[in-house]
């Protein structure tokens, strides 16, 4: 066990998040009708379709065969008995809304939002896929097992011809994050979190980000900007807008992205920058940009590892 100790010593939030979720793995134990805890990420029927007439009820889209289609042409292979006194009210993909059209394309891992007679949207959701229960609580155990998976995957280190690769304390969460919201995505039922606490910690975390970055770096830079006066802060202002206006240039006019939401998460990525990352999604209104920002960031990290010992042993 000694491999054990040094990884707690080396990151001890590892141990809390580990012990974590293996509480709650031992919550969802039962002997008989006894249970030592509550089951995380379980919670009732919802809905209300044991209690109204008419109500709502969520399935997620997972129907063999029939991926990548349209709405119309789904309507058209489902016969008049089937469609009767059911509603499709919504469709979401990774937690976004999508609109109800004709020309809509289902994807496995969606989720409908039926309207109707508990019988009839029943009988939507079965032919769908499986149904998704409402729930208000926190899935902790997926929760926890990506973060130990990723402080895990930050300890890796490859060595080649002596330069040490690793992804480092972004990279490593980075890479899970994208790993076990893509298990995410094809399983709703897996990682269950109620969306405003899901937003909550998006938007505390940027903002915590900012703050310890703020903090860190608040003392250093005062006493630079004292002994080099304007001259750092021109340097500063070159040295990070003129990479930026060049790789702009070069993916508009050479690569020819045309599409502005991916294109600024490749941006932000090239530059490591979460907190521009993070804005572009506010203004994209989905994750899209994420899959470039994901790309241009690992190799960005790998560049500043190679290339930074090199540039300070040159200064």
């Amino acid at each position: 066990m000694d491999w054990l100790h040094a990884v707690f010593q080396k990151t001890p939030e590892t141990a809390l998040f580990m012990s974590l979720t293996a509480g709650y793995l031992i919550g969802q134990i039962r002997f008989g009708r006894f249970r030592i805890g509550g089951v995380a990420g379980r919670g009732g029927r919802g809905y209300g379709r044991h209690k109204h007439r008419h109500a709502k009820a969520a399935g997620v889209f997972a129907r063999r065969g029939i991926n990548h289609t349209t709405i119309a042409a789904l309507r058209s292979t489902v016969d008049r008995d089937m469609r009767h006194g059911v509603y499709l009210q919504a469709i979401s993909r990774a937690g976004l809304p999508l609109p109800v059209l004709p020309e809509t394309r289902l994807e496995h891992g969606d989720v409908l939002t039926f309207f109707g007679s508990p019988q009839d949207t029943q009988r939507a959701v079965d032919a769908a896929g499986y149904e998704l229960p409402y729930s208000d609580k926190t899935d902790f155990i997926y929760m926890g097992a990506g973060i130990v998976i990723g402080l895990l995957m930050g300890l890796i280190v490859v060595r080649v011809g002596g330069v040490a690769f690793t992804l480092g304390s972004g990279g490593r969460y980075l890479v899970a994050g994208l790993v076990f919201g893509w298990m995410r995505g094809k399983h709703s039922m897996m990682g269950v979190m109620p969306p405003a606490a899901s937003q909550l910690l998006k938007d505390f975390g940027l903002a915590a980000f900012v703050a310890v970055v703020g903090l860190n770096a608040g003392l250093q830079a005062v006493a630079i900007v004292q002994r080099s006066r304007a001259s750092i802060v021109v340097l500063g202002i070159v040295v990070t807008l003129l990479p930026l206006l060049l790789t702009m240039l070069f993916g508009r006019y050479v690569l020819r992205y045309d599409k502005a939401a991916v294109f600024a998460g490749a941006l932000a990525g090239s530059r490591c920058a979460c907190s521009a990352h993070r804005g572009v999604i506010d203004k994209a209104e989905c994750s899209a940009p994420t899959a470039a920002f994901a790309v241009t960031y690992a190799i960005a990290n790998v560049l500043l590892t190679l290339i930074g010992p090199l540039v300070v042993g040159l200064v």
